[in-house]
């Protein structure tokens, strides 16, 4: 081959080569670990309604209408019970009563009821003297005192009220969207009352009315935002201050669903938190974000490694890169932690050990070398002293959870089931129960053998005490018996035949015949005897 087409061959293969780095970027210095995969988000679409949830459903619902006031009654009080599962059957409920009611009847019937009670209300404060404000009672029970059961739309309102109340109950975010949908479903005649629900609802009504401003017809969405902006929560950094991890996830997701870019750095900002619910969930709002978020995500991936990612990372490559960081320097404090506690154990400073540990866990619950705490923690409670019992047991539960040495199971499980029992027995509660199958577990355990021993001489002390007491019980029965026999032989021998006898009518006398009869001659009295 001639010199100059052998370099024109490699000048080729080195420009091809080039064009193959260039279409992958090489990843910028420690982080050569796997990226971590972008979180699946969670589902939104209700599940099918179970046939015991829709049982129960319209039982309590038919209750609620039911011609007899007690029954009705009785009815409300039951609507505390309803649980999640019920949102499915709940929603389906409210569809169909959408669908067949007058709702024109419907909002009469309230405005009426809602008339006639403040009516009442104002009569009897009238009566009272008392010229206050008049506050409407509560829908359902306005309804419910004042029931037309012949009537169908009072029916189905007393059915869409009841719901209502029950989704408040259930709460979560999965209660705050079905309310929000009874606003939709039933126009605003219903707007003052469903307000008031979510109002309850506290930080997950947030939540709800955050996914609802982005609702395709206007007026709702409108709504929502008027909602958000009266509870000052209209701003995302507004919106995220609780101090409730599982509603704040909640209002994270909501935020990225709206797919709003002004809350981009926000949601990524908490998508290192060290919670790890709340760090969950933020990473879900970034997906639902997507390359609304590109700009944000490659500004903090900036922040973060010191140098802006190449151009042509898309918004997942970016995303992904990011957590691998975050997960990095968040776990690089974690490590740091948990040497500290290896140290300390090391130079016998259990406390210390314990308190590094659950920090460790408290920072990261699936920090992958937890098991190596278990036997650690294990020692701890073993030596830990009746004064520091609550943490021994804190530290055995957080062990069991943990732990990967089968052979350490029994130990663990036998020594927490005998701190509780002395837990328990320092309370005045003698569980030997515990303390037996402590023993099971581990026959070793010398620590409960010695109080079950302790439990047991102290009942079998307290049987032979009451058998004591009732040995002299019986005895004092059995001498008060023989004293009573006495009493009464004796009674017998005074009136046996023969022996003198005192006249019955003498003990009825009254006490002046007596001192005539003292003052008279002995004689006389012998001859009475006599006679007698």
């Amino acid at each position: 081959m001639r010199p100059r087409a052998l370099a024109s061959m490699l000048a080729l293969l080195l420009v091809s080569s080039a064009a193959l780095l260039a279409a992958e970027p090489a990843r910028p210095a420690g982080l050569n670990e796997p990226l971590p995969a972008l979180p699946k988000l969670p589902r939104i679409k209700l599940e099918t309604p179970t046939e015991d949830a829709v049982e129960r459903l319209n039982g309590l619902l038919e209750r609620l209408v039911a011609p007899d006031p007690e029954t009705r009654e009785t009815a409300v009080t039951e609507i505390p019970e309803a649980g999640p599962d019920l949102v499915p059957a709940i929603d389906r409920q409210l569809s169909s009563i959408a669908e067949s009611v007058d709702k024109d009847e419907m909002k009469r019937l309230l405005e009426t009821t809602r008339r006639k009670a403040r009516e009442d209300i104002r009569s009897k404060m009238r009566a009272a003297g008392d010229g206050g404000q008049v506050v409407t009672p509560d829908y359902l029970l306005m309804l419910i005192k004042y029931a037309r059961p012949e009537s169908l739309a009072w029916q189905q309102l007393v059915r869409l009220l009841g719901m209502s109340r029950m989704l408040v109950q259930i709460g979560g975010i999965r209660g705050a969207r079905e309310l929000v949908q009874v606003y939709v479903r039933f126009g605003e005649f219903l707007r003052v009352d469903t307000q008031l629900q979510i109002e309850k609802l506290g930080d997950y009504g947030v939540a709800a009315l955050i996914e609802a401003r982005r609702y395709p017809a206007a007026k709702i969405a409108r709504w929502a935002e008027r909602q958000l902006d009266t509870q000052g929560k209209a701003i995302a950094g507004e919106a995220i201050r609780t101090d409730d991890p599982e509603p704040l996830a909640d209002i994270l997701r909501a935020l990225g669903r709206t797919r709003d870019p002004v809350a981009a750095r926000i949601i990524i900002s908490l998508a290192n938190s060290e919670r790890a619910q709340v760090r969950e969930a933020a990473r879900q709002a970034v997906v639902m974000l997507g390359d609304v978020a590109i700009w944000q995500l490659r500004d903090a991936f900036e922040n973060v490694v010191g140098e802006r990612p190449p151009r042509d990372w898309s918004w997942e490559r970016t995303a992904r890169e990011l957590f691998a960081r975050f997960d990095r320097l968040r776990l690089a404090r974690v490590f740091a932690i948990f040497e500290e506690g290896l140290k300390a154990r090391a130079d016998g400073d259990l406390e210390k050990m314990r308190r590094a540990f659950a920090q460790v866990l408290a920072r990261s619950p699936r920090f992958e070398r937890a098991h190596e705490m278990a036997s650690g923690l294990f020692e701890y409670a073993s030596q830990a002293d009746a004064a520091h019992r609550g943490d021994a047991i804190d530290a055995l539960r957080r062990a069991v959870r943990i732990n990967t040495d089968r052979s350490l199971d029994p130990g663990i499980n036998s020594l927490l089931l005998t701190l509780l029992a002395e837990e328990r027995a320092e309370g005045g509660v003698a569980d030997q129960t515990l303390l037996r199958r402590a023993i099971e577990l581990d026959s070793s355990n010398r620590r409960a053998k010695s109080l079950l021993s302790r439990l047991e001489r102290v009942d079998t002390e307290g049987e032979r005490q009451w058998a004591r007491y009732g040995a002299a019980g019986v005895a004092s029965v059995t001498a008060l018996a023989a004293i009573l026999v006495i009493l009464l032989r004796r009674k017998r021998k005074e009136v046996a035949p023969g022996s003198p006898e005192k006249d019955p009518s003498e003990e009825e006398k009254d006490p002046l015949d007596g001192a005539t009869e003292a003052a008279a001659p002995e004689g006389t009295s012998a001859e009475r005897q006599e006679t007698g």
